[in-house]
């Protein structure tokens, strides 16, 4: 009588213990950069009609890096900026100037070291002050500096003053 063998083409079941052993290390390293990344970066969007920075809506914030540079977007918290935001708000604006840097202005200009960064004061009737109250020729103090929009109706420091270091979220990057 001949010997009849038999193979079986069903695998044997993978234990779930087996399957947790080799999933919790990438499950770890997952979660990891999961809350790296969204600790460190923030995602922000302006609905504003009239921006300030009219050419871009959404902004990627780097929490991480608060090095900010002349000519950088800053992400920062509102302080001083009643009735146009509410304090504590977060708000993107360029660093037009840093410490040290000179200050001029008046109603018709502002100048940072003598290099013109935006024209008049547009917002001074809605504030209900004479512009010339907005008027100063001085420099950017330690650990402070000047932030400015790209349009005359920016509601920016020539109306509330310096952003100090302590409101700086960190450095913004226009994405849209």
């Amino acid at each position: 009588m001949a010997k009849i063998t038999t193979t079986s083409s069903v695998k044997p079941k993978a234990s779930l213990g087996g399957f947790l052993l080799r999933a919790l290390p990438v499950l770890i390293i997952v979660l990891s950069v999961e809350n790296y990344i969204g600790q460190r970066f923030l995602i922000g969007g302006d609905d504003q009609v009239d921006r300030c920075l009219p050419d871009k809506r959404i902004y990627i914030i780097d929490t991480f890096n608060r090095d900010i540079w002349r000519g950088d977007l800053v992400a920062f918290r509102a302080e001083r900026m009643e009735p146009y935001f509410k304090s504590g708000q977060i708000i993107v604006k360029i660093a037009a100037g840093v410490t040290g840097d000179r200050v001029k202005v008046d109603s018709q200009h502002t100048t940072i070291n003598d290099t013109l960064v935006i024209e008049g004061l547009p917002l001074a009737e809605k504030l209900k002050k004479p512009p010339a109250s907005f008027n100063r020729d001085e420099t950017i103090p330690l650990a402070a500096y000047w932030v400015t929009g790209k349009t005359p109706k920016s509601f920016d420091s020539r109306y509330w003053g310096y952003l100090y270091d302590y409101q700086v979220i960190g450095r913004a990057y226009a994405i849209y």
